[in-house]
């Protein structure tokens, strides 16, 4: 049943990255709602279904990306191996942990996706970073967080439980 769950869960994501993140765009900047997928999807299920998750998602990604083949996919794949090892006892229900797990999954993920896509020029992985990936980290993070206690709310369920 997770597994029917995910794989919607998962659609509706791709979908609302292709159709309406634009139209959500402040300043330039757009949240990357399939990073936030991942770190939730390797955050839940551990470490192996984080790996594909984030291979999968990132592949998917790929097709579609101006970028190299298989850079979205390596990034997504390390981020949901990392935030599946690092945050199998994290306190998830606390909006805190919640906020700064994410925010830092998501910087993790751009500094692995810009480091390679600038082919390791410090200036430009620096611009990229200050301009592009913290400004969408925030804006993801912040969306993803009061989105959770949004549908934490109305469904009086946890999306992120802890370990118990």
């Amino acid at each position: 049943m997770k597994g029917l769950r995910d794989a919607l869960v998962l659609l509706v994501v791709l979908i609302l990255q292709a159709t309406v993140v634009h139209r959500i765009e402040i300043g330039g900047v757009r949240p990357d709602l399939l990073v936030a997928f991942v770190v939730y999807f390797g955050w839940m299920r551990g470490p192996i279904p984080g790996v594909i998750g984030g291979f999968t998602v990132g592949l998917l990604q790929d097709i579609d990306a101006p970028g190299p083949l298989g850079l979205n996919a390596l990034a997504k794949t390390v981020v949901g191996f990392i935030v599946a090892k690092a945050g199998f006892r994290v306190h998830r229900s606390n909006v805190g942990v919640r906020f700064v797990f994410f925010l830092t999954a998501m910087l993790v993920h751009d500094l692995i996706y810009f480091g390679f896509y600038t082919s390791g020029d410090v200036g430009g992985l620096a611009r990229q970073f200050v301009f592009v990936a913290l400004p969408s980290a925030l804006y993801t993070t912040v969306l993803v967080v009061l989105l959770l206690a949004t549908v934490e709310a109305t469904s009086r369920t946890l999306l992120l439980r802890d370990e118990g």
